[in-house]
């Protein structure tokens, strides 16, 4: 498969997610807080992880902290 044909099902299937999530009244301050726990707790030595990955991860964090600082 190729590369840009797995970003489309992606953003599809994030799609899909989003809206089961809606649906039974997910807030977006519990689904932030548990991307945060989760992004925080893994692995440091992930061998799938690269370095670009990792800074694209903290940022992600922090962007999520700031967001759940809203609440």
């Amino acid at each position: 498969m190729s590369r840009l044909s797995e970003i489309i099902d992606n953003h599809q299937n994030l799609d899909h997610l989003f809206s089961i999530l809606k649906h039974y009244g997910v807030s977006a301050e519990y689904l932030s807080l548990a991307l945060i726990n989760q992004f925080e707790n893994e692995p440091e030595g992930n061998e799938e992880e690269t370095e670009g990955n990792a800074a694209y991860s903290q940022d992600l964090v922090d962007d999520l902290n700031q967001f759940c600082a809203r609440f």
